[in-house]
């Protein structure tokens, strides 16, 4: 699959929130090239997963807290959308565990991407009008 960019149609407008996803297509990126490497190194695969799942975790508190503090109207849709989210990618990456095979990343990388991609430009670009110009 081909690198994510980031473009204009995926701010949100909100810097903390726009930085965030800027890291975490980063990091899928990175799950990618350990896809496409010559040689499958699971424990590549397995290091960059964890940043990635950490980092979501770290993302979408900061966004949830600064829905509360807007209160966006939408907020316990858009938090169930990141329970839903984190609870998928959690089994996933626990099939990745006991079996760590280039399948199995791949289905973590394709859920991942095709999720985080969709939730930003038809979910996060919502959010606009409430957070532009917030800082945090």
């Amino acid at each position: 699959m081909a690198a994510i960019h980031w473009r204009r149609q995926l701010s949100v407008g909100q810097p903390s929130i726009d930085e965030d996803h800027k890291h975490l297509i980063d990091y899928l990126n990175q799950l990618d090239e350990a896809l496409h490497a010559r040689t499958f190194l699971p424990a590549k695969v397995a290091m960059t997963l964890m940043k990635l799942l950490e980092y979501t975790h770290e993302h979408f508190a900061r966004e949830e807290r600064i829905m509360q503090m807007v209160k966006y109207p939408k907020f316990a849709e858009h938090k169930a959308q990141h329970v839903h989210a984190v609870k998928i990618i959690s089994q996933l990456s626990g099939y990745f565990t006991q079996d760590p095979t280039h399948a199995n990343a791949e289905r973590i990388y394709s859920f991942t991407a095709d999720w985080l991609v969709n939730h930003i430009i038809l979910q996060d670009t919502q959010l606009t009008p409430y957070v532009r110009g917030v800082w945090l």
